[in-house]
């Protein structure tokens, strides 16, 4: 996906948490889009009490909906934090097995992304619906196979010295191979920065860090 001009180091953010957003809900792990279940939760919290005298398994799907948002918002949340602290190119998101081996790999590789201050750069909207709308045109998350729930491991290539606290570095950590690499490939039209330095990386000093939590996938 090309994008026509240059990025915020946020909007970088963003784009990795939708597309973790829209693999759970089209890889089955949520019964429903992230902002449907938040509203949703909103609504079913009012009536919370009423639920749980309704008896027990109502109660139980309550809680389970509950600390599966709870993951995803805490990962949401420290992403912010590391794409404070550090240039991230790369993200994995591994479903199931572990993370030498797990049942579906999904990598966001931002490499060719050419980030700049914000006065200089395009709507993150915008980018938001070109990102989509070439996500569905090729069809990458779909899969006719039905899905059962698997846990949801976030790893993130970062600057090593970047003084994030709470992901864990994983310094001997390699791209599993053994599975299918579904890889969305994010860049800058070349043509629509010809005066701005292409942002260069040193990779030797950059490295894996692993969320410590796993996002649990939910169903009703």
């Amino acid at each position: 996906i090309v994008f026509p001009g240059t990025v915020t180091q946020e909007a970088c953010c963003r784009f990795v948490s939708e597309i973790l957003k829209c693999v759970l809900y089209q890889r089955q792990q949520l019964p429903m889009t992230y902002d449907q279940l938040v509203y949703s939760q909103k609504k079913q919290q009012e009536k919370h009490a009423e639920s749980r005298r309704a008896g027990q398994s109502a109660d139980l799907a309550w809680r389970r909906c509950q600390q599966t948002l709870q993951e995803l918002q805490e990962v949401l949340q420290q992403l912010e934090v590391l794409f404070s602290l550090s240039r991230v190119p790369r993200v994995l998101l591994l479903l199931g097995g572990s993370v030498i081996l797990p049942k579906e790999l999904y990598e966001i590789n931002m490499e060719e992304l050419v980030v700049a201050s914000r006065d200089q750069c395009l709507r993150v909207s915008s980018c938001l619906r070109q990102l989509f709308r070439n996500l569905f045109v090729a069809d990458l998350l779909s899969d006719t196979r039905p899905v059962r729930l698997m846990p949801t491991t976030v790893l993130a290539l970062a600057h090593r010295n970047c003084g994030v606290e709470w992901f864990h570095p994983k310094l001997q950590f390699k791209v599993p191979t053994r599975v299918k690499n579904r890889v969305i490939t994010l860049s800058t039209d070349s043509s629509s920065h010809k005066d701005m330095k292409q942002n260069s990386l040193d990779w030797q000093d950059y490295v894996w860090f692993q969320a410590p939590l796993t996002i649990k996938g939910f169903s009703k």
